[in-house]
């Protein structure tokens, strides 16, 4: 077996400044006519339009979130881990991971109507209602269910001072984490500093606790405050669950993507592609394990306060949507994936990667929108599932702006680490 010395033998191992200038421009220009065009159309072709709008602003903003979150989590597990085969790969997952403070900025379009203005066609918690206002068996706007007691418990937690100041102290930590570990990675790339490394590791562990305590109470906020009086504890798993199986599709659409332009052409070989295959084999089915787990324990129980939010998605269109879920997002790419065969075969794991962020988008979109309906429809009259315009434009907005984002975080660093001490376990990986 012929051992390869720890050096970068690829031409292009950079995304280069002239692509950089020519796809920013173009990138932003796009993202932010996508989002502006999304928010017209919204209110010049519906009765609710900001309501529409925001809803489908969030859950294009949840869906890139959640991937660049996911990216995150997977720097840290494998400094965690002192992982060898990953250190090829991993500079394309800082460079998302560092895309989290765009998204601070997509962020205050939902914070500032919230916090500033009281804003209620999102969260209706963020509604003045009287806690007296009491109908059985369904959810009324704001806050009626049967029990106002869990009215004044919830509001304690949900109310816009505190959704605010927890939102920003989410974003600073994920900011901190992830552009600390992307600094010291590029600066090895200058110093060979391996003592860079062990600070990096060092800095995961104590850091991993507060990022997970950041994504859980995230994932109460954003998208299972949508429906305030809803109890679910395994929420936050089902959102981590689908926000670390879309960053592993989305490393592996980005590394292939730039193989295919002719860069780190050695540096990532088909045995990275093969464990990254692995990890989403082994997340699809975790995902599916906790969303079964979630909904079998509320049919089981069948307590109003956490039934609904299931009957929501079981009304009207929004059936096909969960069977697509239950047979795309888990039995589909499941069986697809298991072989071995499958797993080293780069066009299938392309197309692969681009399946499984669309049914990504398709979980975020079946989390968000049915609230919208129940926000206008508290009684269960749904007129059926909204997908339009509004929602392509806000995807090619926010999308672009991810893009964008990447790029000017790429810049003209490498994207592969040059110098890590552990460089040469990932050029000689053998997958066994």
């Amino acid at each position: 077996m012929h051992i390869r010395k720890a050096e970068i033998t690829s031409p292009i191992t950079t995304l280069g400044s002239e692509s950089v200038t020519r796809v920013l421009p173009i990138a932003g220009i796009v993202g932010i006519a996508g989002l502006v065009g999304a928010y017209f159309v919204a209110m010049a072709t519906n009765e609710n339009g900001f309501a529409r709008f925001s809803h489908a602003y969030l859950t294009n903003f949840c869906f890139f979130a959640s991937i660049i979150l996911g990216c995150l989590f997977f720097v840290m597990v494998q400094h965690l881990t002192k992982a060898g085969w990953s250190v090829t790969v991993r500079r394309v997952a800082e460079i998302v991971a560092c895309c989290i403070f765009p998204m601070f900025i997509l962020f205050l379009p939902i914070l500032i109507p919230v916090v500033l203005f009281g804003y209620d066609g999102l969260y209706t918690w963020n509604t003045s209602v009287d806690e007296t206002q009491i109908v059985s068996g369904t959810q009324d706007i704001g806050w009626a269910m049967n029990d106002p007691r869990i009215y004044d418990i919830k509001a304690t937690f949900l109310n816009n001072f505190w959704f605010g100041l927890r939102s920003v102290l989410y974003f600073l930590v994920w900011i901190v984490i992830a552009f600390s570990l992307f600094r010291w990675s590029t600066k090895q790339d200058e110093t060979g500093d391996k003592q860079l490394t062990l600070r990096s590791q060092a800095f995961s562990a104590p850091m991993m606790l507060l990022f997970v305590a950041a994504l859980v109470f995230a994932s109460f906020d954003w998208e299972m405050s949508l429906a305030p009086m809803w109890f679910s504890t395994m929420f936050p798993v089902y959102f981590f669950a689908g926000s670390v199986l879309s960053s592993l599709a989305m490393i592996t659409l980005i590394c292939l993507l730039l193989q295919r332009s002719g860069r780190v052409t050695d540096e990532i070989t088909v045995e990275h592609y093969h464990d990254l295959a692995k990890l989403m084999f082994a997340f699809i089915f975790f995902w599916g394990y906790i969303a079964f787990g979630q909904f079998m324990l509320i049919w089981y129980a069948n307590i109003p306060e956490e039934t609904f939010w299931f009957k929501f998605r079981s009304e009207s269109g929004w059936l096909p949507v969960s069977m697509l879920l239950l047979f795309g997002h888990l039995f589909i790419p499941f069986l697809a994936i298991m072989a071995r065969t499958v797993r080293r075969n780069k066009t299938f794991l392309l197309g692969a990667s681009i399946y499984l962020l669309i049914l990504h988008w398709v979980d975020h979109f079946w989390l968000v929108m049915p609230q919208l309906e129940a926000r206008v429809y508290p009684t269960f009259e749904f007129t059926g599932v909204k997908f339009g315009l509004v929602e392509i434009l806000a995807f090619v907005g926010m999308a672009a702006i991810f893009v964008a984002s990447f790029c000017l975080v790429a810049g003209n660093r490498s994207l592969v680490p040059l110098k890590d001490p552990r460089l040469h376990e990932a050029l000689n990986y053998d997958n066994p």
